[in-house]
């Protein structure tokens, strides 16, 4: 198989093309956030050993249409999340409980990942602290 000069400048017009897409989309982006937190991170501080600790994270809808949490995504087995799956309307808010179960020993950062319905990327919600014997 050979190569001509022609083919070599599609290659090359294909793959600008293909370059320049890929960093159109990046500048883009993904929407605002529809969302506003009434804090982003909860320090546990420190924990007795195999004791349950939760922590209550309040969202408020800014965006101009209803609002859902589709899935929340936890770190690991210790960490479980309770919502309310109803449409949360404009300027309302309602929240999100996070359990952790302090089986393991030691300082932990669990990060929680919150999607919300129509927005790409997930909302990211931090708890730590350290376990105590």
């Amino acid at each position: 198989m050979r190569f001509y000069a022609t083919d070599i400048k599609y290659l090359t017009m294909k793959s600008l093309l293909f370059i320049l897409s890929i960093i159109g989309l990046s500048i883009l982006g993904d929407p605002a956030s529809k969302v506003v937190w009434d804090k982003v991170e909860h320090d546990f501080g420190v924990l007795e050993h195999k004791k349950h600790a939760f922590a209550t994270f309040v969202l408020t809808n800014v965006s101009d249409d209803s609002i859902k949490i589709d899935n929340i995504r936890t770190a690991c087995g210790c960490t479980s999340p309770i919502w309310n799956n109803d449409y949360v309307m404009p300027g309302d808010t309602s929240h999100i409980v996070i359990e952790y179960d302090s089986e393991d020993k030691g300082e932990f950062y669990k990060q929680i990942k919150v999607y919300i319905h129509k927005q790409r990327k997930p909302e990211k919600l931090l708890i730590y602290g350290d376990v105590l014997p």
